[in-house]
């Protein structure tokens, strides 16, 4: 756990290093980045450390790889603060929008899977668990959440704990129960207050009021490609801005 918050450290000093010295390039010159092993050497920190954070750039659209070529600066998705791409979890959302994150655990319960059984390649009659969750954009609550898991499989998660765990969901659970969810799949769709009673009490909904909504439908796989993980995300876009920043080349 230590050893991983030093590295998590290391990678976003990088990271802000890396984005000061895109900051200051001439692109009327070139968009072309010093190679990794010259940004090693120039950040003092290894290869692997420099990789890492030019692949969470790339998944952002800040960079662009060419295979021979070189890794490339995107000038327009520089100042992009918060997109949707995987490397991007709600806790850093939150703060790309300029605010303090929060989440409040409302509370989990076992229940049948039902119609939900079939996200996670479950039988209806299988239990699955659900937590709520409400984040917070400082004071404000911004997004509430409903995550569904296999209950039996993630016996082991103690899900209060995760209301003060610092980091995403996806470190908890490989912390928890030793589960590494790797990609995802995410659909977007409209959604308003009126859906559900949860979403009026939660974003303070007068009475006579539809408030718009952006929701999120979120499932995430492991390594096995086994659908792991599947939530719910209904987002105050009036609070957290949502982008998709897409490379396009060779399409």
């Amino acid at each position: 756990m230590e050893m991983e918050g030093r590295e998590q450290s290391l990678r976003k000093r990088v990271r802000q290093q890396m984005l000061d010295l895109m900051e200051k390039m001439d692109f009327s010159f070139s968009t072309r980045l010093l190679s990794e092993n010259q940004m090693a050497a120039k950040f003092q920190v290894s290869r692997s450390t420099i990789r890492a954070v030019l692949t969470e750039l790339e998944a952002e659209g800040k960079v662009i790889r060419r295979h021979g070529s070189g890794t490339y600066v995107n000038p327009p998705a520089l100042h992009v603060t918060s997109t949707l791409y995987p490397r991007v979890n709600m806790m850093d959302l939150i703060r790309k929008n300029g605010y303090e994150p929060g989440k409040k655990v409302l509370g989990f319960r076992n229940i049948q899977a039902e119609e939900r059984g079939s996200y996670l390649n479950l039988f209806p009659f299988d239990q699955i668990t659900e937590v709520r969750t409400i984040y917070c954009a400082g004071a404000r609550p911004c997004m509430y959440c409903i995550d569904c898991v296999d209950a039996k499989r993630f016996d082991g998660v103690n899900w209060w704990e995760y209301e003060r765990y610092p980091n995403s969901i996806y470190q908890f659970i490989r912390m928890q129960v030793d589960i590494e969810l790797v990609w995802d799949i995410i659909k977007v769709q409209a959604a308003h207050s009126s859906q559900m009673p949860a979403l009026k009490k939660c974003f303070s909904v007068p009475d006579g009021v539809i408030k718009p909504l952006v929701h999120l439908e979120i499932t995430n796989f492991d390594k096995s490609n086994q659908p792991s993980l599947w939530g719910n995300i209904y987002v105050d876009t009036d609070l957290v801005c949502l982008n998709i920043v897409r490379d396009l080349t060779g399409l």
